[in-house]
């Protein structure tokens, strides 16, 4: 049996319950920090609604809390992990300590703000960017120097393999572009005004002609018309699937590809 492998987040030591409290941290941001003076308030409104959001959540425990130490200790009701969250004020630092594992990442609470941050630990270091205009950027080193890269937004694909490129003038509405040591996957959605069966042609063309063997189906119901292309080489290092769809007079594929090493 092939090893598995190993997600980019288990590289960096983040669990459910870390991933969980990093969506908090879009909320929290480096408002963490920000002590109110209003008499009736706490001294960290952001800290709170982080407090509350776990409290709220029914997969999350809070075990523990302290405003003053800007700590909050959460654990998984799945995994039964357990988490603690660390706000350094004078560093403007995150830091979260997988208290289960040892595992220990940081983050600068003024990256987090402007929408990039890096996260490290001794399984390797994560870096997230979605400070730019046209999506996010998820990069992910483990302590063997690997190196995972995800792209999501609009655009197409980075370094498209010839054999699946973009629809001619299609318009590319969304992108999740992967590579790592196995090699390289992307999904995009690409629209048009041309009809289905246009775009299905030219995708089946661009398939067989790279060797893939091709299964093909075709779907019409209440006057929309549909279809799924499937495709992989012999080897199965190849593999495609493309599904065609209209709405609103455009046709629609949702491309998917795998190009293994």
């Amino acid at each position: 049996m092939a090893p598995k492998k190993t997600s980019p987040l288990v590289w960096v030591g983040i669990g459910c319950a870390v991933i969980i409290v990093l969506c908090l941290i879009a909320v929290v941001g480096a408002g963490w920090f920000i002590k109110s003076k209003a008499e009736g308030f706490t001294k960290h409104p952001a800290f709170s609604s982080a407090k509350l959001m776990v409290q709220f959540n029914p997969q999350l425990e809070l075990v523990k809390s302290d405003e003053d130490a800007g700590t909050l200790t959460i654990k998984d009701k799945k995994s039964n992990e357990v988490v603690t969250i660390t706000a350094d004020e004078k560093n403007k630092t995150l830091t979260v300590k997988n208290e289960t594992t040892g595992e220990t990442t940081t983050m600068s609470t003024d990256d987090v703000k402007a929408g990039r941050f890096t996260i490290k630990s001794n399984k390797g270091t994560a870096t997230f960017d979605a400070s730019g205009k046209d999506g996010a950027t998820f990069k992910a080193t483990n302590e063997k120097g690997e190196v995972t890269t995800m792209n999501a937004g609009a655009g197409a694909p980075q370094n498209l393999p010839s054999w699946l490129p973009v629809y001619p003038g299609g318009n590319v509405q969304g992108t999740l572009d992967t590579t790592n040591a196995e090699g390289h996957s992307a999904a995009f959605t690409v629209t048009t005004k041309d009809s289905v069966s246009k775009m299905m042609e030219f995708y089946e063309t661009q398939l067989k002609s790279a060797g893939l063997k091709v299964e093909k189906t075709t779907i019409s119901s209440n006057g929309q018309d549909g279809g799924t292309l499937t495709a992989k080489s012999d080897d199965e290092k190849k593999q495609a699937s493309v599904i065609f769809g209209t709405a609103n007079g455009e046709t629609s594929a949702a491309v998917t590809f795998q190009e293994k090493k």
